[in-house]
């Protein structure tokens, strides 16, 4: 059900993940990939300004507010999606989905491990068939395919290959 779907985690901040995406995601492009790239935060920042017209609008109470223009749009909703929701807009018309985060998901993942913030990797400590790969600054020993962060054109082969985007 969520072939298309890979989250990149790591224990905490600072390991390199928005790096790694935003690489993933100019080479998918650049091999002609529609690609969706979903943030996840423990904390929801408050994504409007105050005194704006849409911030009046939340405050009046609508439950879904949208932004567009002739170059895009923004959506927010004022309650948490379910899986299947945040699965079924995240995934129209796109190859794939790319989340930064939700380590609790239940989405094949890939951990992205800098030995300068943590010194034992997460599919380590807790070990899961969700875990498809690693992605280091450091050669190690798990039993996992190994990426190194450069390594972006062999990351991206592997998506295609553990997806059904190939």
């Amino acid at each position: 059900m969520y072939e298309n779907i890979i989250s990149f985690v790591a224990k905490g901040t600072d390991s390199g993940k928005t790096y790694v995406l935003e690489r993933i995601i100019e080479t998918l492009k650049s091999r002609g990939r529609k690609v969706t790239a979903v943030k996840h935060s423990l904390h929801a920042q408050n994504l409007d300004i105050k005194g704006k017209d849409t911030h009046k609008f939340a405050q009046s109470g609508a439950d879904r507010i949208m932004v567009f223009s002739e170059k895009g749009m923004f959506l927010y909703e004022q309650q948490p999606p379910s899986v299947e929701y945040l699965v079924r807009l995240a995934g129209k018309d796109m190859d794939i989905i790319l989340i930064e985060g939700f380590k609790a998901g239940p989405f094949k993942k890939i951990e992205v491990f800098n030995y300068k913030s943590y010194e034992t990797p997460l599919c380590a400590e807790n070990p899961s068939p969700d875990f498809i790969a690693i992605i280091s600054d450091q050669e190690m020993a798990v039993n996992l395919p190994h990426f190194r962060f450069d390594n972006i054109e062999e990351i991206c082969d592997f998506l295609e290959q553990n997806t059904s985007i190939a």
